[in-house]
């Protein structure tokens, strides 16, 4: 399907960008449940684990995540990228996996707790925006900031 083809591009974009950075970036075998990309320092001593969520170019509203999400891992060497194909060459935010779970749970808590328009209550939902739309300085300062990946591999 299309969304296999988008998650599978952002997956060759994040491998790509670690690779011209003088590190071993491997795709994982699919349906591996909490990341997609394995990347080594040159002599193999120091690993990270990368989940990468992709935006496809129709997707105007952000990043759609399992609700799992916002559970916590306790791992330093877990992250999160999400890209978003939007631009002429993609952009990726960069996350420790547990900052991102904070961030996404914060922010499903303050929609979650807004009434809708009517007044009524929201309803849960089984996953979670992290819409562009509201990202603050720190997420967008996550910005291609690959010295998060690069000290742990340092």
């Amino acid at each position: 399907s299309v969304n296999n083809l988008v998650g599978t591009a952002g997956e060759y974009y994040v491998c790509a960008e670690l690779c011209k950075r003088g590190y071993l970036a491997l795709m994982t075998p699919k349906n591996n449940p909490l990341f997609d990309v394995v990347v080594s320092n040159s002599d193999g001593s120091k690993t990270v684990s990368i989940q990468v969520k992709t935006r496809s170019i129709h997707n105007k509203q952000g990043w759609k995540l399992g609700k799992d999400i916002t559970e916590k891992k306790n791992n330093p060497n877990l992250f999160v990228i999400l890209v978003n194909l939007e631009e002429d060459y993609p952009e990726f935010y960069i996350y420790e996996y547990d900052e991102l779970a904070d961030i996404v749970e914060r922010n499903y808590q303050k929609y979650i707790s807004t009434p809708k328009r009517d007044g009524s209550q929201r309803q849960e939902v089984p996953f979670r925006w992290h819409d562009i739309k509201n990202f603050t300085e720190d997420d967008k300062n996550r910005k291609n900031k690959w010295e998060l990946i690069e000290k742990r591999l340092s």
